[in-house]
């Protein structure tokens, strides 16, 4: 029988979480050789098209949005400034500035000032919310609904 410490160290449930991103991300990375780099790209591909055929506002999410696109670029080693990160989403500059100040104050994303330029700020991803779109977008792949999960299979031309 197992003798349970009366006074067991309590759990952290943030670092506990933390934890689990880093593995997922890790068994994500490790299994599926594909780029999820590519895959976010993909994403926003996606979503740009759906905007073609509705209301952008009606599936709005600037977050996402600004997210991704500076998960594309740090694959890519493109830095982004403010303006790039309002751009990308499809909502008044306001909204996303709004949305850049929310990712901020969540730890989210990093501000840097730019050496080039000194009026000018880059926006990079922190290490954590790296980690986090890496690891949702294996847990996606390990589901199956990754690139390539809807297209469908082509008869082969060699006949």
């Amino acid at each position: 029988m197992t003798d349970i410490p009366a006074h067991a160290e309590p759990i952290d449930p943030i670092a506990l979480k933390t934890r689990e991103l880093i593995e997922d991300a890790q068994r994500a990375v490790a299994t599926h050789h594909g780029d999820l780099a590519e895959f976010a790209r993909q994403t926003l591909m996606g979503r740009a098209q759906r905007n073609r055929y509705f209301d952008p506002v009606l599936f709005s999410n600037p977050a996402w949005d600004i997210l991704l696109n500076l998960y594309v670029a740090a694959a890519e080693g493109r830095a982004l400034d403010v303006l790039d990160c309002c751009s990308t989403s499809a909502v008044p500059q306001g909204v996303a500035l709004y949305w850049l100040s929310y990712l901020k104050q969540e730890e989210m994303i990093v501000e840097i000032p730019a050496a080039a330029r000194p009026r000018q700020t880059l926006i990079s991803l922190s290490d954590q919310a790296q980690t986090a779109i890496s690891a949702y977008l294996g847990s996606l792949i390990c589901l199956g609904l990754g690139p390539n999960a809807l297209m469908p299979v082509t008869p082969s031309a060699a006949n």
